[in-house]
């Protein structure tokens, strides 16, 4: 290397080593407020990376606050959460602590089950010990695919877990036959991405009262049970069910899939069908906590695209009866739609429910919901008031130039995360019972503690918000151009574009966006039609368009911004997954006018993802809003219109007309966009002399590990000062 290449890799490294130690606030673990509702006493999750040992890191730190006289009494030492930890959750009324570790010993894992009370272990055990544990593994965290959840009243853990195997023997070294059990060498079919030790599940209980664990016995063969809530009645739960037959397909960020609705009561071991498996997808069911027989859910359709606007649904358990709270949203009017190229204010209209709910979801009088949503590109929260029977937007103290995320319920408070692409977290608490005053007083809010980065280094990251209407529809595509504050240099041009194509990048803090500002370059973030938050229509508008629509409005995105900024800078395009289709195609159909691209995980050949991919289902909604027929299923190659379709919105069929330096970042263990469509990119693009390199991890699609999201890194910026260099 030479001296200028040394010290652009040292400082791609510093860059990140600093940006990626700073911590973002992930989630929280308890909070209450004291008896005279004087204290708050709240115990978040914070995330960071460790860059030595190359892993993700979690801790804890507790913090006791004074709503009287708005200030922090106490902040502790950081807990730091062991990475053995499969499972932690703390109990509602805060005396107990559940607990799943992980311990290798030589090629064997084993898994134990530990239950504190305060500072004591009051009960532990090992899963294989048959005495005590009727299930296999119990499952990792995941919003689909399993729960590990505290009834209300605190006595009781309901948990998924891996059905009990047989130990496998061979045929030839079981001492009886019935020792021998199901072969290793069987296929288990799993749920995809992310989802590969998710194969079966059973649902177990334990309660505290007996200090037994058991088995809920009488369980469907035939379903799979992902979700769960407790009811009012300490005995019962709601269930939501997913089809294992005729096979199964990817569920994670899918949220299209056909599901059922159970009631359990697990002392009787009595499973009652609540909803048939029909043409909708009912997820994230959460009972009311002061109505018997209500729990609310939110709806989606089956088919069509991954993530859609949901309705959320109120049902009755008795008359089975389901009542639409609020429905989906399919377009609003935006005033000004002729705006100048950045000039955009934030719309702050209802724009309709996307994403999930949180498990503390409910004010404890059981008036208010929490609700976390998009609102374009940001993230916002609503609150459903059940008497007024309406939605409230909670706005953020702080002004729309500011994203919201709501982490919990707790009495009459919401614990809120306000960030921005400078801040990375400020957790803030909400009285719900100001919520209906008319005169809005940011008093209502109390800050408990906040990132704060140097002034000079915090003040000089600033953005703008581009919207526009293609095609003089009333559809928009929006893009926020974050840059460094009065710069006089011409920077390059770096524009991330997301995968999905259903999700969104929010105004928020992302440690890659701030490394590369600091190292140099402008960002674009482009949220295209098919983004999520601008409701259903622009969701639809994307089905049996993808690589036309999507690609003309990143490319007349990038327009604004350099007609906006400086038309003559060297543009970088970067992105995974969908964004391959984007990105291909933006190189093959102008392929003078982008420096480099960067893909992870790209869906370049339609055809290929087709035939390979966990879910099938995308490609033919999204190519040719098509529905997945799981009879015929991806033998559909006797349609030879779609399969040379497939073949002509492919990227790969632009293969000859690419001039644009290529770096691709594959996970060897992606089972949505397999690892071969991304190395049959590389192997044309080499064969065409196009300059590219190929960088492979052992790691799934989103290459989210520390380890392959800090070599990401670096490599990306080696090799566009590579090639920016080779092109000034």
């Amino acid at each position: 290397m030479t001296t200028i290449d040394n010290k652009i890799l040292t400082s791609a490294i510093e860059t990140y080593r600093h940006y990626a130690g700073q911590p973002t606030l992930s989630d929280i673990e308890s909070c209450r407020q004291d008896s005279n509702d004087e204290i708050l006493h709240l115990t978040p999750y914070f995330s960071t990376m460790d860059l030595v040992k190359l892993e993700d890191l979690t801790y804890t730190r507790s913090f006791t606050y004074s709503l009287k006289n708005h200030q922090l009494l106490f902040t502790s030492n950081v807990t730091p959460i062991n990475k053995n930890i499969v499972r932690r959750l703390a109990s509602p009324d805060g005396q107990y602590l559940a607990l799943v570790t992980k311990e290798t010993k030589g090629e064997q894992d084993l898994y134990y089950v530990q239950i504190w009370h305060d500072e004591h272990l009051i009960f532990g055990y090992e899963i294989n010990d048959s005495k005590i544990s009727p299930h296999g593994k119990i499952l990792p965290k995941n919003d689909y695919g399993s729960f590990f959840e505290w009834s209300p009243d605190s006595r009781r853990l309901i948990f998924t877990a891996e059905e009990k195997r047989k130990p496998l023997k061979s045929y030839f070294t079981a001492e009886k036959l019935d020792d021998i059990g199901e072969p290793a060498s069987i296929y288990r079919e799993n749920w995809g991405e992310q989802m590969e030790l998710f194969e079966t599940s059973v649902v177990c209980i334990f309660d505290i009262d007996t200090k037994q664990v058991k088995l809920i016995e009488n369980q469907p063969k035939d379903l799979y049970f992902g979700q769960c809530t407790w009811t009012t009645n300490p005995d019962e739960i709601i269930l939501v069910a997913f089809r294992i037959e005729p096979y199964q397909l990817g569920i994670i960020f899918c949220e299209n899939r056909s599901t059922a609705l159970f009631k359990c009561n697990w002392r009787n071991h009595e499973w009652i069908q609540l909803t048939e498996f029909d043409q909708l997808c009912r997820l994230y069911p959460r009972h009311l906590p002061k109505k018997d027989n209500e729990f609310i859910y939110l709806q989606s359709d089956v088919y069509h695209a991954h993530v859609q606007c949901k309705r959320l649904i109120l049902f009755n358990t008795e008359t089975k009866q389901e009542k639409i709270l609020i429905d989906r949203i399919d377009n609003v009017n935006y005033s000004n739609p002729t705006a100048a190229p950045f000039t955009a204010e934030w719309d702050t209209q209802f724009k309709g429910l996307y994403g999930s709910i949180p498990l503390r979801c409910y004010s404890s009088d059981g008036r208010y919901l929490l609700l976390p949503s998009f609102c374009g590109s940001r993230n916002v929260l609503y609150i459903y008031d059940f008497i007024e029977q309406k939605i409230i937007s909670l706005d953020s103290p702080l002004g729309v130039n500011t994203s919201m995320i709501g982490l919990a319920v707790f009495g009459h408070y919401v614990a809120v995360n306000i960030v921005d692409c400078r801040t990375p977290f400020r957790l803030y608490v909400f009285d719900l019972r100001t919520l209906n005053k008319k005169d809005k007083d940011t008093n209502d809010w109390y800050l408990i503690v906040e990132h704060e980065f140097k002034k000079e280094e915090k003040n000089k990251i600033e953005w703008n918000l581009d919207r526009f209407f293609p095609d003089n529809e009333s559809i928009p595509v929006e893009s926020i151009y974050v840059h460094v504050h009065d710069t006089q240099s011409k920077r390059p041009l770096m524009v991330l574009i997301h995968g999905g194509p259903n999700s969104t990048v929010t105004l928020n803090y992302y440690i890659g966006v701030v490394a590369y500002i600091s190292l140099g370059f402008d960002m674009l973030i482009v949220n295209y039609r098919g983004s999520v938050g601008f409701g259903q229509a622009s969701i639809d508008k994307l089905l049996g368009n993808i690589s036309k629509t999507d690609v003309q409005d990143c490319h007349e995105a990038i327009r604004r911004c350099l007609e906006y900024t400086e038309p003559s800078r060297p543009v970088i395009l970067i992105g995974g997954s969908h964004a391959g289709v984007i990105i291909g195609r933006l190189i093959g159909e102008y392929p003078n006018e982008y420096t480099v691209a960067i893909l992870r995980n790209p869906v370049t050949d339609l055809l290929h993802t087709y035939l390979t991919s966990d879910i099938p289902d995308w490609a033919l909604a999204q190519s040719v809003n098509g529905q997945f027929d799981f009879e015929t299923g991806r033998n559909r190659l006797a349609d030879t219109s779609l399969v040379t379709y497939l073949i002509e919105r492919s990227s790969i069929r632009l293969i000859d007309q690419i001039k644009t330096p290529v770096l691709l970042q594959l996970g060897k263990k992606d089972k949505r966009v397999p690892c071969s469509i991304g190395l049959r990119y590389y192997e044309c693009l080499k064969a065409n002399k196009i300059p590219t390199k190929l960088y492979v991890y052992d790691s799934n699609h989103a290459l989210s590990e520390t380890s392959c999201a800090s070599d990401c890194f670096v490599n990306t910026v080696l090799f566009i000062h590579e090639h920016l260099k080779l092109s000034s």
